[in-house]
């Protein structure tokens, strides 16, 4: 039979379970690996033309064995094309949660093979029945902890804290006016995490209660100081020393000397004291030296 009419009869086959206006033309035949040199196997292709499946693409696989004239149908398959719209590969649950995806009452389980944990030492029933109550230096050591972090897993953690919003390179560090290795607000941590990380303890820091790196910082930084601005406004001197040389003084008055009376004593010789002695009484001296004064001014003008 030759490939045309096996295609013939692979449309047939199909047209028994699809609606032929889904069925467009045939576009290729493919033959398939066969550990049997008797059979033949065969992929026919065809035009899928429902518009619920653009880019997809009809297949329908037929078998031959050399000797019979019958054929078999294998499976049909509708299959996507090279322009065909297709959801993302399937990911296992455990690799699609993310971050934040934790909500209220759910549980999460841990992997046996979690590349983040090591194993811990629990033997508390080794321990004495004083020992038995953990200090905390024994919990940094994970003793009574089933597993504790990974070489990986911490790496892992540093790396993402420092990366994210609490770590140095955010728009709030950058913009801070100081980092959190000199703020009151700090809470250290210990191990060897606390020579890169702390907690945040102000209730108005951008990050109380997390994890922060030494070199993160906010606007609520402890030395940060209100500035103080006096209750009146204060407007600085102001000396004008242009407008003299801008002024013209010609029409100024001419400048008079207040020394008057000195200028008109000094202009008194012996004779004018002289005749001022011989008044007969103390009025008619003031009232010579009042003419003699006028007459002297008069004189100079």
């Amino acid at each position: 039979m030759s490939s045309s009419t096996i295609s013939d009869f692979a449309r047939e086959v199909l047209l028994e379970s699809v609606p032929a206006e889904h069925i467009g033309q045939a576009l290729d035949v493919v033959d398939e690996l066969s550990e049997d040199p008797q059979v033949s196997i065969q992929s026919h292709t065809f035009e899928c033309t429902s518009p619920a499946y653009p880019g997809w693409y009809w297949a329908v696989t037929v078998i031959s064995i050399s000797g019979q004239s019958e054929k078999t149908v294998s499976e049909i398959n509708l299959l996507p094309g090279s322009s065909a719209l297709v959801p993302a590969a399937w990911k296992p649950w455990a690799e699609r949660v993310q971050p934040g995806d934790l909500g209220v009452g759910d549980i999460l389980p841990t992997s046996e093979n979690d590349i983040r944990l090591t194993a811990g030492f629990t033997g508390l029933d080794e321990l004495d029945a004083e020992l038995q109550t953990l200090h905390p230096a024994q919990w940094e050591l994970g003793l009574g902890r089933e597993q504790i972090l990974s070489v990986q897993g911490f790496e892992r953690a540093v790396d993402r804290w420092y990366a994210g919003d609490n770590g140095p390179r955010s728009a709030m560090a950058k913009s801070a006016p100081a980092s959190c290795s000199s703020c009151g607000f700090l809470t250290a941590i210990g191990g060897s995490l606390g020579q890169v990380f702390g907690v945040c303890a102000n209730e108005f820091g951008a990050a109380d209660g997390q994890v922060v790196a030494l070199t993160y910082g906010c606007g609520a930084h402890s030395s940060v100081r209100a500035e103080t601005k006096a209750p009146v406004p204060f407007v600085g001197l102001v000396v004008d020393d242009i407008s003299d040389d801008l002024e013209d003084g010609t029409d100024l008055p001419d400048y008079v000397d207040n020394a008057v009376e000195v200028e008109s004593v000094e202009t008194y010789d012996s004779n004018d004291d002289a005749d001022l002695l011989e008044a007969n009484s103390e009025d008619d001296f003031h009232d010579a030296a009042i003419i003699d004064l006028v007459e002297s001014i008069e004189e100079e003008n």
